[in-house]
Parts: C-alpha cells; sequence; structure tokens
C-alpha cells in the first residue's frame, strides 16, 4: 500500500495537468467553431459573398457590429466598457517570453468591447475597421534581441478585425496566450487564427495540444 500511495502521489500532478488541458482544448475547439459557424450563418443568411459587410462600420457603431453577432449567441452580454458586471481590465501574458521593447516581458491589458457567454467564455474585439481594404502601419522597429531601436517599420494588412477569445474567461487562469486565451484575425475571406506568441490555435486542431511557456511576469532580457 505504501508503494502505491508513494506511485500516485508522483503521478497525481501530472494526471491533473493533463485533464486540466484537456479541458482548455475542448473548449478552445467549442468556441473557435462556434464563431466560424456564427459568421459562416451571418454570410448565407444575409448573402455576403465574404466576411466584410459582417464587420464593416460605415453608418454604425461598433457597439451595433458586435450586437448583431451577439445576436447568434443564446444569452450572450455585449460589453463596451469594463466594470458593472461587465468584467474588469486584466492582463493576459504572451504565449512566449517576449522583450516589450525595454527589457521587460510584453503582456496585454484586456478592457476591449467583449461579448461574455453563458458557459463563461469571452470573446474581445480588439479592432473592428471600417473596411476590409489592405491598409498600413507603423511600429516600433527591434533589434535581434527584441529591444526598440528608435525607429519604426510599415507594415501592410488586410484584417477586417481582430477577434480573443478567453475560452475560460477571466477569472479563470492562466489567462495566458496558447493556454486559454487564443487570437483571430478576420479576413475578408477566411479566419486565420494566430499561433506561438498569440494563440495555439493550429496546433490544438493539428495535435490536439497547447502551446505555451510558462515564465515569471518579472523575467528580464538583456
Amino acid at each position: 500500500m505504501g508503494i502505491i500511495g508513494v506511485v500516485a502521489a508522483m503521478t497525481m500532478p501530472s494526471l491533473i495537468q493533463s485533464y486540466k488541458e484537456q479541458v482548455l482544448i475542448n473548449q478552445a475547439k467549442k468556441s473557435y467553431s462556434n464563431f466560424l459557424n456564427v459568421l459562416n450563418r451571418m454570410m448565407a443568411e444575409n448573402e455576403y459573398v465574404d466576411y466584410s459587410p459582417i464587420f464593416a462600420t460605415s453608418g454604425r457603431t461598433v457597439e451595433s457590429v458586435i450586437k448583431d453577432i451577439a445576436n447568434y449567441y443564446n444569452g450572450a452580454r455585449v460589453c463596451t466598457a469594463s466594470g458593472k458586471g461587465c468584467g474588469e481590465q486584466y492582463y493576459v501574458k504572451l504565449g512566449k517570453a517576449t522583450n516589450d521593447g525595454t527589457g521587460s516581458v510584453k503582456k496585454e491589458e484586456f478592457g476591449f468591447p467583449r461579448m461574455l457567454l453563458v458557459d463563461g467564455s469571452s470573446i474581445y474585439f480588439r479592432n473592428i475597421r471600417s473596411t476590409c481594404d489592405p491598409f498600413t502601419y507603423t511600429a516600433p522597429e527591434k533589434d535581434e534581441n527584441g529591444f526598440n531601436t528608435g525607429g519604426t517599420i510599415t507594415i501592410t494588412d488586410t484584417r477586417c478585425a481582430t477577434v480573443v477569445i478567453d475560452v475560460n474567461g477571466e477569472h479563470k487562469g492562466p489567462n495566458q496566450y496558447g493556454a486559454d486565451v487564443h487570437q483571430i484575425l478576420v479576413k475578408p475571406q477566411k479566419l486565420e487564427p494566430s499561433d506561438n506568441k498569440y494563440g495555439a490555435l493550429k496546433t490544438i486542431f493539428l495535435k490536439n495540444k497547447l502551446d505555451y511557456e510558462k515564465y515569471s511576469d518579472d523575467k528580464k532580457f538583456n
């Protein structure tokens, strides 16, 4: 009995961790599939040729865009600001330890407009563009170690919106990309799940596993 107890004590933490990760995997699959099905249903019912009209904000507000999507989720609540039952602002770690440009770990503050779903998950709309036409923007230039050089680079993009799913909500951890948080880029003709630092949806569907790195918030880069 003593030997059995020792073996159980050694294997139980691993089994519990595997179970928790499988729960997050299943939740991520469900959340992504539901979101994809909603967009495809909206496109079919309105006879749209792509996703562009769903997110176009010409003549309407971002809130109205989100409410149109929320109508396809039973009991969904739309919030454009935190507080008063709409959740709070909170920090989410990237899937991989990343230099914020100054030597500290980069993380994101979540206070974006959101849908709170009855299953406990949240869908955040980081940005919704007025059109899905290609656009350019500037970003800080980084050196090989991730530090800001003081310069900028120009990036061309074609996304309609950036959507982030927290599959178990803000109050359950680990609140990290690649674990319980996953980013989706909405392009006119398709959804493009992010991998690596901003999620693990591709890895989840291909390999049935999460993809994130455990690291300390006070990690420093040299």
